[in-house]
Parts: structure tokens; sequence; C-alpha cells
């Protein structure tokens, strides 16, 4: 049995970049959720300004079940407000899940230059820390690991959670790939 690898932490963490480099590691599909929402429903940003942020948590949650539904083995990048759901969080801790912890000097810079972000409105290097202070405990929570995000290339990155999958996996009748 093939279990699907989820990715959680807070925006801007390299969830999409080290979830595409493991994908390709595994030979998994890769599923970013905030690109599967962009792809149905626009940017996030115009959802949130439309809708509110309520309609889009529960657009967000849609969108992690009908990813983690597929047949296909996958490896699936969240949004970093995924944790809120007690759904979601109840599907993330029953799976392999990685928190790609990170912190404010690491993600200043991608933060700065990014401005379609609706959470970060306003002060963005404040609110960015206010949010992941108010995550961080669904995060580790959640996580079947933790991973230290701040340091190494994306390529070790992967490579770290490829070896720990996979002894994951031998220990609990997993993966055969």
């Amino acid at each position: 049995m093939v279990q699907d690898i989820f990715l959680i932490g807070p925006m801007a963490s390299g969830k999409s970049v080290v979830g595409r480099a493991l994908a390709d590691r595994l030979g998994y599909r890769f599923v970013d959720t905030d690109e599967e929402i962009t792809a149905g429903h626009g940017s996030i940003a115009g959802l949130f300004a439309k809708r509110g942020e309520a309609a889009f948590r529960t657009v967000e949650s849609t969108t992690l079940a009908r990813a983690a539904s597929r047949e296909e083995p996958s490896v699936i990048a969240t949004g970093g407000g995924v944790v809120l759901d007690p759904g979601n969080r109840d599907l993330l801790a029953g799976s392999f899940t990685v928190y790609l912890h990170t912190d404010l000097a690491t993600v200043r810079p991608r933060i700065e230059a990014d401005s379609g972000r609706p959470l970060l409105d306003g002060d963005p290097i404040r609110r960015w820390a206010d949010i992941l202070a108010e995550r961080e405990s669904l995060y580790r929570a959640c996580a079947s690991l933790t991973i230290d995000a701040r340091t190494g290339s994306v390529a070790r990155l992967a490579e770290d959670i490829e070896g720990a999958y996979r002894r994951h996996a031998s220990t609990s009748g997993g993966i055969t790939t």
C-alpha cells in the first residue's frame, strides 16, 4: 500500500518547491492545493476578496479531500491554513505528514516580495509571525515528521523526507516502489 505524503507549514516555507522535488524523486504525482484552488476559482486573493476567508477554507478543505482521494500516490503541498479545519487535521494526522519548520528570517525575503497573500495585508512581517504563532502547535500535532527547512538545499530536504518516508513505510508495511 502506498501512502500519500502531505507537506504542511506556514506560508513561504517551501512546501511547493520541496514537494515537486520529492515527487520527482519518488515518481509520485505532485499536487499543490493552492494551485488547484487557483485553477478552479481564480486567484486566492480574489477568492478572499469576493467570498471571504470562511468560503476559502471550505474550498481548501474540499480540494484537500479530493487530492487525498486519488488512486495515484501523491505528494501534496497544502496551503498554510489547512490545519485550521478539524477535519483536515484528522486527515493529516492519519497520514504521512511532514511539517516544514521555518522561521521569519528565512521567509522574510519571500514574503516581502510577494503581494498576493491576502492574510499578509498591512504589515506582512508581523502578520506572518502572528500567524505562525497561532498555528505552530497545530502543525506539530498533525506531523509525522518535522523537518528543519531553514537550511539545506531543496534536493537535500527532499532526500531527507524520502528517507524518513521509506523508513516509516517499512515499519508500517507501507510503500512498494
